[in-house]
Order: structure tokens, then sequence, then C-alpha cells
């Protein structure tokens, strides 16, 4: 991470890591191309014809190409940092494609997530990549409520029936169920606060039932907001993914380790089944007795 980084050295490191993702294409043996392999290279040509005509439009609205290239506003660089290093990665994986060959793997196309969860997961981002020494508990509220923020700025929180509250996104009009639940949780059980060292695996919130007026744990909202895919057609409930499987998932593995590399499982088709799993997968701290989800049996 350079010092001397700004938008514009930032934006040129990306356009340059999509033209070398051209570049491996334009090199390879197309002979058992497939429609996988051209759609690869149709999305980076369009990604990077995107960037040129934003990068040409924006520059007057700013008062200049100068101005524009010289911004160095922290939350500018953070996002363009993250960016960056998504295409850095992505770019490595066509690399590794390149010297292995086979049929590309169509999972490397852009996210599923909806729209409306990329940009909750953004603000997450965020606030993860703020200095965390010394942060308060007043400081953790306050970037607890940018994340909730983010989440009615792509949606609204309503009722649904007389026991549920649903998330609608306004993006993809996903429907997210928290069944037999009162209101919606601000903020993270005091003991799945993040750390000092680092955002781990903090997801649990605690709630109120409609039924029965106890606690209960449930996942904080926006969580499931930030993971949620469109809904299938004809259908109206978004399906999730799990943030933390993912991350596991792009983990470098050791050379020498003969174990099968790690995949995340699959969708998610509701909330509920979202924390069935992690209640089993990535719970830190023991889950108190009764405040488990009902579809959780421990055998």
């Amino acid at each position: 991470m350079s010092g001397f980084d700004s938008v514009g050295t930032l934006l040129a490191d990306i356009a340059n890591r999509l033209l070398e993702g051209l570049r491996i294409f334009s090199l390879a043996d197309k002979r058992h191309w497939r429609q996988d392999e051209y759609e690869q290279v149709k999305a980076l040509e369009e990604a990077l014809n995107e960037a040129k005509k934003d990068f040409q439009e924006l520059c007057p609205l700013v008062n200049g190409q100068s101005q524009y290239e010289h911004d160095r506003k922290y939350e500018t660089m953070q996002e363009l940092r993250l960016l960056r290093d998504k295409f850095r990665a992505h770019v490595q994986l066509l690399r590794d494609w390149s010297r292995s060959g086979g049929p590309i793997d169509p999972v490397w196309e852009s996210s599923q997530r909806c729209l409306g969860a990329f940009l909750v997961r953004r603000t997450q981002a965020k606030v993860a990549v703020q200095p965390s020494r010394q942060v308060s508990e007043a400081d953790y509220q306050r970037r607890q409520l940018e994340e909730l923020g983010a989440c009615t700025k792509i949606g609204s929180f309503d009722r649904f029936g007389e026991e549920d509250m649903v998330f609608i996104c306004d993006f993809c009009d996903g429907h997210l169920i928290w069944e037999d639940l009162e209101n919606v949780p601000t903020e993270r059980t005091a003991a799945s606060l993040p750390t000092r060292q680092g955002n781990s695996q903090h997801w649990q919130a605690t709630g109120t039932s409609s039924s029965g007026q106890q606690e209960k744990l449930v996942i904080f909202p926006p969580i499931a907001v930030a993971n949620h895919l469109a809904p299938l057609h004809g259908d109206w409930q978004a399906r999730l993914l799990c943030p933390f499987c993912e991350d596991e998932a792009k983990k470098p593995q050791d050379e020498d380790d003969e174990e099968e590399l790690y995949k995340p499982n699959d969708e998610f088709e509701d909330v509920a089944s979202l924390q069935e799993h992690m209640e089993w997968q990535h719970v830190e701290v023991a889950v108190p007795s009764g405040q488990q989800s009902g579809n959780c049996a421990v055998m």
C-alpha cells in the first residue's frame, strides 16, 4: 500500500490489471474454448470500456482531470484499494489457469450478490479497515449503525405477518425474513462485539421473540442483507451466501497441503437456514441454551 497512491494511480493500476487479464486470454490456446472463456473475455472488455467511459464523463464534473486524478480522500482511496485487490486476485486466478490448462471456472464471474447487497458489503468493508486501536463501545455502536444505515438506503425493514420481520431490497425485490422477531436488533450481542485484533466471525444479535417475549439469538441484519442474492425467477424470497465460508475459501493453501481445496457451502434458501449453518460452523462463543434457532437441534 503506497503512500503516494491517488485516485489516478489506483485507477491506472486497475486498468492495467484488466489489460493483463485480456493479454492472458490473447496468448491462451483457444482450440478448446467454450462459452465460459469467451464470456470472461467479454466481461473484461466491458469492464475496461465502462471504466474509460466513466473516467471521461466524471472529469468535467469535478472541475478537471488533474483534480480527479490527484484526489486523496481517505474513503475513496480505501474503496479503490479494495477494488484493485479484487482485480489483482482475479488476474492471478487467470494466470494460474493459463499455466495449468483445462476449462475455465465459471465461478470466477462477478459476485452473485444483488447490487444492493454489494453496497452494504462495501460499507462493512470500509468500517472494517478503520483503525481499531482503543475503540470505545460508543464507536462500535456507531459503526454498527453505519451498517444499518447502509441497509435502509437500499431497502426497508417492516413487519411480515403478525410475528415476523422482513427486509425488502429495492434493487431485486428480494425478501429476507426473520421468523418470530418483535423488532430489528440494532447491534451485535455484547459477547460478539468485534475484537481489537480484527473483524472476526461475529454475526449474533439479540432480539425479542414475538410469540413469547423472550430473548433469542438472530443473525445481525446487516450481515444477512450484505450477503443476499436476487430471488430466482418467479420467486420472491432472497437466497443467501455465507461470508465466512467465502473468506475461508479465499485463504491461500500451503503447497504441501494434501487436503482437497476448501469450497464453501451452496446458497442458503432463507435467513433461518443460514443461521442454522452459522450456529454449527461459525460460533466463537457458546450459544446460550434456549437461544438457538428452532431449526438447530443438538444430537
